[in-house]
């Protein structure tokens, strides 16, 4: 899973637990395993459930499967496993470089973080399947990290290229991902609730989280879940963060503000009536499970939640003025975020706070900053392992001012490559003292 563990092992030579710990966590939040959980079918009786909820559906005519993220492809083939030729139709969108195994499942590669025309494409036929499904049908949609940019279908008069240039300037704001998606929930023909308003049929939802907090209305900007925010938020995010006034995008937000587009359906719209949303994955079940892998190793272990937020470098430091006695570890998960300046290099937020880290923490500390989705940044590492030998190298400091990450820690053999992982449960952080 860890494709330079050796590498990794030998540049660092006690990072075995936190090797091993970083495994069971990606195994724990494997699409597939949280679909199977998630899902009973037996007697032509579909379950669904997770911790706080269950529903059983008997009575449906043809069920149909859509979903777009980075765990849609191993989502849609474990229901595949579970419920057969019961499926009359399966379309889903996913980033390049990941596809179904199942042959009947119809799928769309499209661009992330950045949407393209192929996601508009996805967008089309997803909507498409939602709207051909019946009153007496079951649609199920899969839920997870990257859905926004994987259904950029856009709304009223924009085009691909205003959602491209509002994208790429918002996320190099510095803004939140709640900010982000409120915006892109209002420049949207599918998003905040809209796929749900498009269906006739009964609606349910199977959600892998990739959002601090669990938020059912910002994951994968919520297609099928209420939608609190409006167009005046939208309005006072682009503000905050200070984009460009002319573009088309904001002046859609301005006339969605002033009554020319509908509002996004909100909490209490009856269209939610007949839509059930299920969150069977999150970044609390890969912590607790890295948790636990330490404990067997030997590490008396703090799990210090799954909240953290705010930029990568502060996070970073924060981990390394962890007092910590010997072989007492940390575990802790959220999603950083880094704004960028005039200059950027190579990396992403967990190997920039992985670098900081290193700059600021005592030798005998082991530490790992991991993206669960595999890839960190612009680069194409998961994320950092750092440890006495990585503070052997040079101009660190310069190198996290540029941020270029990437190629400080490369110095080193202080990169973590998984490749992508067909997950994402946003990122873990794991620190000991040997």
């Amino acid at each position: 899973m860890i494709k330079n563990r050796l590498a990794l092992a030998k540049s660092h030579p006690s990072s075995g637990p936190v090797l091993l710990a970083i495994e069971a966590a990606l195994k724990s939040v494997n699409p597939a395993t949280l679909v199977k959980a998630a899902t009973r079918y037996q007697n032509n009786v579909l379950e669904f459930r997770d911790t706080d909820k269950q529903a059983r559906f008997d009575s449906f005519e043809d069920l149909y499967v859509v979903g777009a993220g980075k765990a849609a492809a191993a989502m849609a083939d474990s229901l595949y496993s579970i419920l057969q030729d019961t499926v009359a139709l399966a379309c889903i969108t996913v980033p390049y470089g990941i596809k179904p195994a199942d042959s009947r499942i119809s799928f769309t590669q499209a661009s992330h973080p950045i949407p393209d025309e192929n996601g508009i494409k996805g967008s089309r036929k997803i909507l498409s399947a939602v709207k051909k499904a019946g009153k007496n049908d079951l649609v199920v949609v899969l839920v997870s990290g990257g859905g926004s940019a994987l259904m950029p279908l856009p709304a009223g008069d924009l085009d691909l290229q205003d959602k491209q240039r509002i994208t790429a300037k918002l996320l190099a704001s510095g803004a939140s991902i709640q900010e982000i998606n409120a915006v892109r929930k209002h420049l949207s023909s599918i998003k905040g609730g809209q796929l749900a308003a498009a269906a006739k049929s009964t609606v349910v939802s199977l959600v892998i989280s990739d959002v601090v907090g669990d938020d059912l209305s910002v994951i994968s900007s919520g297609p099928t879940f209420p939608d609190s925010s409006t167009f005046s938020d939208a309005l006072d995010v682009v503000r905050k963060y200070e984009i460009a006034s002319d573009e088309p995008a904001i002046k859609h937000l301005k006339d969605g503000a002033g009554g020319r587009y509908p509002e996004t359906p909100k909490p209490g719209d009856k269209i939610f009536d007949n839509v059930y949303n299920f969150l069977i994955g999150n970044n609390s079940i890969a912590c607790r499970i890295a948790a636990a892998s330490l404990k067997k190793s030997g590490f008396e272990v703090d799990y210090l939640g799954s909240g953290f937020v705010g930029e990568a470098k502060e996070f970073g430091q924060l981990m390394a003025a962890k007092t910590l006695s010997k072989n007492q570890a940390l575990v802790a998960g959220g999603e950083t975020t880094v704004k960028l300046g005039s200059k950027s290099g190579k990396g992403g937020r967990n190997q920039e706070a992985g670098l900081s880290f290193a700059i600021n923490a005592k030798d005998d500390v082991v530490a790992a900053f991991l993206g669960t989705d595999g890839i960190d940044g612009n680069s194409d590492a998961a994320g950092a392992l750092v440890s006495a030998v990585t503070r052997q190298a040079k101009d660190l400091d310069v190198y996290l001012e540029n941020h270029d990450s990437y190629h400080a820690l490369a110095k080193t053999g202080s990169l973590i490559f998984t490749g992508l992982t067909g997950t994402n449960v946003n990122d873990i952080a794991i620190i000991y003292r040997h």
